[in-house]
C-alpha cells in the first residue's frame, strides 16, 4: 500500500490534475483489491479470460 500511495503522490507532483489512474488486478488477488479499495480506487469494469487445453 505504501508503494502505491507514494507513487500516486509522485504522479500528483509531476503531473497534477490527472483525471484518473487505472490499475488492474486479478479477482483472486484479494489482498491487492483491498489495498486499491482502501486507497480509493473503484471498479469500472471486469474482464474474463477463458482457456481451453487441447489434448
Amino acid at each position: 500500500m505504501l508503494v502505491k500511495v507514494v507513487n500516486l503522490a509522485h504522479l500528483d507532483r509531476v503531473a497534477p490534475g490527472q483525471p484518473s489512474v487505472i490499475t488492474y488486478n486479478a479477482d483472486e488477488n484479494r489482498h491487492m483489491l483491498a489495498v486499491n479499495e482502501a486507497v480509493g480506487f473503484v471498479p469500472i469494469g471486469y474482464e474474463g479470460v477463458w482457456k481451453k487445453e487441447l489434448r
